[in-house]
C-alpha cells in the first residue's frame, strides 16, 4: 500500500512471497482447477459439435443448393447443335443455354430467316451543340415523361434522355465543324421501336428535328386506331405519363369536336367523352391487352383513318394515337423470325425464351433453307457425380459420429479416454435419421425403390459406397425411377436433418449456445475468485511485512538489552 515500506524477508531472512504464492496456489487448486477442468471439456465439446455443424451442414447445403430434394434437381440436360450443310457452321446460327426446367429430352430443327434488330433514329442537322435551342416542354419516349428547358443545347437534351431511363441511348454525332446531328437508338431490340411523341402542345420534336410534320397512326389495327397501352383506364393520362403541364383541347374526329383534358381525362373519361360527342360512324372503348406478360389498357377508336383525326394541341399524339414520321431512320426496328420443327414464330429479341420450355435459344446468324439440329439430352454422368458428391457427403458425417464414439486409446476404456461426444444422444439420432432415409422406400416405384436398388448401400466399416456401374445401368433401365430414389432420398435427409443446423433455431445453435455460456459463466466465476485471491494476497503481505516489523523491532530490543546487560556486566567488575 501507499507510504508502507515492505521488509519482507529482509529480518527474518524468510521468503514471505513464496509463501503467500503457495498458500494462495494451494486455494486455486481446490477451486479454479477443477472449474478449469470444466471449462476445457465444454471447450472440446464445443469444438466437436462445431466440426460437427460444418460436416452436416454442408450435406443439407448440398442438397439445398442442387435441389436434389425437389425434381428439377434432376432436370440435368446438355444442349448439342449440328448442321448437314457444309456452307454454315451450326455455332454460328444460335447458341442454346438449357435450364432447369426443362421438359425433357428432345430434337428440333430450327431456321432463322432474320435476327431482330434495334431501331434507331436521327435528327436533321444543327449548326451547334453548345448553342441553347430555346424550346422547352415535354417529351413522352417509351412512356416516360422527360421534360426540357429554354436553356438546353443538344448535348443537353442528350444527357436529360440518357439519364430518365427511357430505354433509349441519345449521343451527339459531329458530322463536320458545323454539322451536328441527335441520334436516338433503342436499348432493346424488336418491332416495337421507340415510341417517341409530344408530351405538350408545342411540337418539340419538330424542333428538335427528328420528327417531319406528316403523321399516321401510332397502332393501326384493321379499320381502327388505337392508343399507346397504359397501367390503367381510371388514372389521369397527365398523371399516367408523368407530364409536367398535361395539355387540353379540342380533337376533331370526322368533323365532331369532343373536348379533352389530360390533367383531369382518364382513358375512360376520353373514351365516354367521344361516344357521347358520337362523331359519324366511330365508337370509342377502352380494351384490355398484354404486354410482356402484364395487362394494359388501350383506346380504341373503330372505324378511323388517320386523315379523320385532327388535333391543335398534340393531344392525339400524346395519347399515341397518332405518331410524326420521322425525319431519318438509320435502321428499322425488327422482330427475330424463325422456325422450330416448320413452325414459324417470332421473338423481340435474339435472346429466345419461350419456345422450347428451358431452353434458351442465343440467335447470331440465318439459315433460311438449311436447318440447325438441336439435340437436347439427359446429362446422366453429371446425375451420377451428384450422387457420388452427396454420398460423400453423408459419409463425412457419419464418419465424425464414429470417430467420437470410440476411445482415444483402445487399450482402456476410462472417462478421460472418451472423446467430447461420446454416446450423444443427438448424435445417434442423426446416424438413426440417414439409415430411415437410406432404407426409405419409393412408393409408386415398381423396379427401383430404394438407395440399395440403384447401387447405394451401407460398408462393412459403416459409411455407404455407391457402385457407379450399378447406379449408371439403373438411369439407362429407368431414369425417372432412378432420379425419384435419389430425391427421396434427398429429401429425407433435408427434412430430417436441417432441423438440426439452421442457422436461427436449429438444434446444434442451441447447443453451442449453451456450451458458451456455460464457458463464460465459468469464465466470470474465475475471474471473481482471482480479484478475491488478489485481495488475501494484499492482505497477507500487510500482515508478514507487520510480523517482519516485529521480529525486527524484537532484535533491536534484544540487541540493546543484551547492550545494557554488557554494560552493567563491566561496571560490576
Amino acid at each position: 500500500m501507499s507510504g508502507t515500506v515492505s521488509m519482507s524477508g529482509l529480518v527474518s531472512n524468510t521468503n514471505w512471497s513464496a509463501l503467500i504464492d503457495s498458500l494462495i496456489n494451494a486455494e486455486k487448486s481446490a477451486t479454479e482447477n477443477p472449474l478449469t477442468e470444466s471449462k476445457n471439456k465444454y471447450s472440446a465439446k464445443l469444438s466437436a459439435w462445431q466440426a460437427f455443424n460444418t460436416k452436416l451442414s454442408a450435406l443439407t447445403d448440398y442438397i439445398d443448393s442442387n435441389k436434389l430434394n425437389k425434381a428439377k434437381g434432376y432436370n440435368v440436360y446438355s444442349p448439342s447443335l449440328t448442321s448437314t450443310d457444309s456452307s454454315i457452321t451450326a455455332s454460328s446460327i444460335l447458341s442454346a443455354v438449357v435450364g432447369t426446367t426443362v421438359s425433357g429430352a428432345g430434337k428440333y430443327s430450327i431456321e432463322v430467316s432474320q435476327l431482330a434488330k434495334a431501331e434507331k433514329i436521327s435528327s436533321g442537322a444543327f449548326a451547334s451543340k453548345t448553342d441553347a435551342l430555346n424550346l422547352s416542354g415535354d417529351l413522352v419516349i417509351n412512356g416516360k415523361a422527360v421534360s426540357l428547358g429554354t436553356d438546353y443545347t443538344l448535348t443537353d437534351v442528350a444527357t436529360k434522355i440518357n439519364n430518365s431511363n427511357t430505354g433509349v441511348t441519345a449521343t451527339v454525332l459531329q458530322v463536320s465543324g458545323t454539322e451536328f446531328r441527335l441520334s436516338l437508338e433503342s436499348n432493346n431490340t424488336g418491332s416495337a421501336g421507340i415510341s417517341i411523341k409530344n408530351g405538350g402542345s408545342a411540337d418539340l420534336l419538330e424542333s428538335l428535328k427528328l420528327h417531319t410534320a406528316t403523321t399516321q397512326l401510332a397502332h393501326p389495327s384493321g379499320p381502327d386506331a388505337l392508343s399507346d397501352s397504359y397501367s390503367n383506364s381510371t388514372g389521369t393520362v397527365g398523371s399516367l405519363l408523368g407530364l409536367s403541364s398535361a395539355q387540353s383541347g379540342t380533337i376533331n374526329i370526322k368533323g365532331t369536336d369532343v373536348a379533352v383534358n389530360l390533367a383531369t381525362d382518364s382513358l375512360q373519361n376520353i373514351a365516354d367523352n367521344i361516344n357521347a360527342a358520337a362523331p359519324a360512324g366511330v365508337t370509342a372503348s377502352v380494351e384490355t391487352v398484354t404486354v410482356n406478360g402484364t395487362a394494359k389498357k388501350q383506346l380504341k377508336l373503330t372505324g378511323t383513318a388517320v386523315t379523320d383525326l385532327t388535333d391543335s394541341n398534340n393531344i392525339l399524339e400524346t395519347l399515341g394515337v397518332v405518331k410524326a414520321v420521322s425525319t431519318t431512320t438509320l435502321r428499322t426496328g425488327q422482330d427475330a423470325m424463325l422456325s422450330i420443327d416448320g413452325y414459324d414464330m417470332t421473338s423481340s429479341s435474339n435472346s429466345v425464351t419461350s419456345a422450347i420450355t428451358g431452353v434458351t435459344l442465343n440467335l447470331t446468324g440465318t439459315n433460311e433453307g438449311k436447318p440447325v439440329e438441336l439435340a437436347i439430352t439427359q446429362n446422366t454422368s453429371q446425375i451420377s457425380t451428384n450422387a457420388s458428391t452427396l454420398v460423400s457427403a453423408i459419409n463425412n458425417v457419419i464418419s465424425h459420429i464414429s470417430s467420437q464414439n470410440t476411445f482415444k486409446n483402445s487399450d482402456s476404456a476410462g472417462a478421460s479416454d472418451q472423446n467430447p461426444l461420446f454416446g450423444d444422444s443427438t448424435l445417434a439420432q442423426v446416424k438413426r435419421n440417414i439409415s430411415n432415409a437410406v432404407f426409405s422406400t419409393v412408393t409408386g416405384n415398381s423396379t427401383f425403390t430404394n438407395a440399395s436398388s440403384i447401387g447405394i448401400t451401407y460398408a462393412k466399416n459403416g459409411t455407404l459406397s455407391v457402385d457407379t456401374d450399378k447406379l449408371s445401368s439403373a438411369m439407362s433401365t429407368n431414369s425417372e425411377e432412378t432420379t425419384g430414389v435419389l430425391k427421396n432420398l434427398s429429401d429425407k435427409l433435408y427434412t430430417s436433418l436441417n432441423g438440426y443446423v439452421d442457422p436461427a433455431s436449429g438444434t446444434l445453435v442451441a447447443l453451442t449456445k449453451t456450451l458458451q455460456s456455460e464457458m463464460d459463466g465459468i469464465d466470470t466465476r474465475i475471474s471473481d475468485l482471482e480479484a478475491r485471491y488478489e485481495r488475501e494476497r494484499v492482505v497477507m503481505e500487510a500482515r508478514f511485512n507487520a510480523l517482519e516489523q516485529l521480529i525486527n523491532t524484537s532484535n533491536s530490543t534484544k540487541s540493546w538489552l543484551t547492550q545494557q546487560a554488557s554494560i552493567m556486566n563491566k561496571m560490576n567488575q
